[in-house]
C-alpha cells in the first residue's frame, strides 16, 4: 500500500496492479519457454543446464511458474474475483511477513 504525507494509505487502482502483475507474468513465461528450449536455466548469474544440474533447473523453473502463478492470483484479486492471495500467503507463512 502506498503512504501519503499525512500517512493515509492510498490503495493502487485494481487495473494498474493487473498490469503490473500481467506485464511480470507474461516476462517470467517467455523465461520459461527459453529455459525449456535451450535446457539451460540462469538464476542470479548461476546458469545450469537440464543435463548437469537436472535438480536446480527444475527449481528455477519451478519457482518461475509459481511467480506466474501469483500474478494470474493477483490479476483475478485486482478483478475481484479471489480474495488477496498475498494475506493468504502471510497467513499461511507467517515466517514471511
Amino acid at each position: 500500500m502506498l503512504k501519503s504525507k499525512d500517512n493515509l494509505g492510498l490503495p493502487m487502482p485494481p487495473p494498474f496492479v493487473a498490469t503490473i502483475f500481467g506485464i511480470l507474468g507474461l516476462i517470467a513465461l517467455r523465461a520459461i519457454r527459453n529455459n525449456i528450449r535451450s535446457g539451460t536455466a540462469t538464476s542470479r548469474g548461476w546458469t545450469c543446464t537440464i543435463y548437469a544440474n537436472p535438480i536446480r533447473f527444475c527449481l528455477i523453473v519451478s519457482t518461475r511458474a509459481a511467480f506466474v502463478g501469483l500474478a494470474f492470483a493477483e490479476i483475478l484479486h485486482a478483478f475481484g474475483l479471489v480474495s488477496d492471495p498475498l494475506a493468504n500467503i502471510k497467513h499461511a507463512l507467517p515466517f514471511l511477513a
